[in-house]
């Protein structure tokens, strides 16, 4: 029979599935299990979530801020979208007086203005309001590349006092079936004989 070597060899190494038994019911039920998973997850085009951390580390030139800042970054499914919802900042050296995304620039190395924020508060610590930008094809992998940052300039720091790089956050979905794949794997291989 043509399959008998092929079934001989996964014999040797130990994954041979035999109908009713005990391997067969578990790789039947990781499948299902499987195949909830990616129903359940959203499609390949849903919102997408950056983040950045900002620092004085993390200027160019870097400086010793204690100022930090956070900023959280929505590409919607349309891919045409980005909306800054959450965007905080504190313990600046002097009040803010401008706020912008740049690119496109790995970090380390300054970029230009893309997208400039409105209503920042002249203050050390604070927020920026929600905001809603158009993005291009372009920008969309400069953004997905992690090569666009945001910063926070001040008169002490005129070319910025804080910055921090966008990354893509991975999805908690993502995440849970690789780790479902990876503890299957190990299931597996412990009950090999």
């Amino acid at each position: 029979m043509p399959h008998e070597s092929g079934r001989r060899t996964l014999e040797k190494v130990g994954l041979a599935v035999r109908p009713g038994g005990a391997r067969m019911k578990l790789v039947t039920s990781a499948l299902a299990v499987a195949a909830l998973v990616v129903l359940w997850l959203p499609s390949a085009g849903a919102t997408m979530l950056f983040e950045a951390n900002l620092t004085g580390g993390n200027a160019v030139p870097p400086n010793a801020s204690p100022g930090t800042g956070f900023e959280s970054v929505l590409l919607n499914d349309a891919l045409n979208q980005i909306t800054v919802d959450l965007f905080t900042f504190s313990n600046l050296t002097a009040p803010a007086i401008a706020a912008h995304i740049h690119g496109p620039a790995p970090a380390g190395v300054n970029g230009s203005v893309v997208f400039a924020f409105t209503g920042v508060p002249a203050a050390t610590s604070g927020s920026i309001p929600e905001q809603t930008f158009a993005i291009n094809p372009a920008q969309v992998a400069e953004l997905e590349s992690g090569l666009l940052y945001t910063d926070i300039h001040d008169a002490n720091f005129p070319g910025g006092e804080i910055r921090g790089q966008l990354e893509l956050v991975p999805e908690p979905a993502t995440v849970s079936l690789l780790s479902m794949g990876l503890g299957g794997l190990f299931a597996l291989r412990r009950r090999r004989p």
